[in-house]
């Protein structure tokens, strides 16, 4: 009897879902760890796939680390941009520090490289999209006109770090709950010291003098 020959179904692999599976495993482990443990065969590990086929996307540990901060402040820039200028202030604030408490293993690789003096310069993608957006808010009249957009670019880059330590110590508490506290609270602060509010309790003085500017 001849036998039924059916073609074989290849296994479908998804390159795109290994490589970030294999990031986020370089982020885990340099949270826990430090970057000094960090390696290929570790990663691999951690990711649950073979080390021939992390070398596949990767050719050493540098290029690990460099494309996982990279990846980092790719998707910090994605969730940025989500929010323009003409979001409220809520929403902008809830969604970035809801993005950090849910991937706080991202944002402490990134706070890292940023401590070491390898990240955040003028010219970094994230550092020049936050800027940015602070200049727009200053011209079109949503910030006080003598505020200095620099500086406080890396003030909110600060911010961040409350954030994660808040996240490590939530208990529990859901993360869209944490996220509002959060943004309540840091909000508060940006309007009555940064943002143009009617009804904020900004000084006179300060409020002739930005008139002034």
């Amino acid at each position: 009897m001849a036998r039924d020959l059916k073609p074989k179904t290849k296994r479908m692999r998804n390159p795109v879902a290994t490589r970030a599976k294999l990031l986020q495993a370089t982020i885990e482990l340099v949270s826990e760890k430090g970057e000094a443990a960090v390696s290929l065969k570790e990663a691999a590990h951690r990711a649950k796939v073979s080390r021939g086929v992390a070398y596949l996307h990767f050719d050493d540990r540098e290029q690990l680390l460099n494309d996982a901060k990279s990846w980092i402040s790719e998707g910090l820039q994605s969730g940025v941009k989500r929010f323009h200028t003409d979001a409220s202030l809520h929403d902008r604030t809830f969604y970035t520090t809801r993005l950090v408490l849910t991937h706080p293993e991202a944002t402490k690789l990134m706070l890292i490289a940023a401590m070491a003096g390898e990240d955040l310069e003028r010219e970094h993608p994230l550092s020049k999209l936050v800027s940015g957006m602070l200049k727009a808010l200053k011209e079109n009249g949503k910030a006080w006109p003598d505020i200095d957009p620099e500086i406080l670019t890396y003030i909110m880059f600060g911010s961040l770090a409350s954030t994660v330590m808040l996240g490590a110590r939530r208990n529990g508490e859901n993360v869209d709950r944490l996220a509002e506290r959060f943004s309540r609270e840091w909000n508060r602060i940006l309007q009555d010291g940064i943002f143009v509010s009617p009804s904020g309790p900004r000084s006179k003085n300060v409020k002739r003098r930005a008139r002034k500017t």
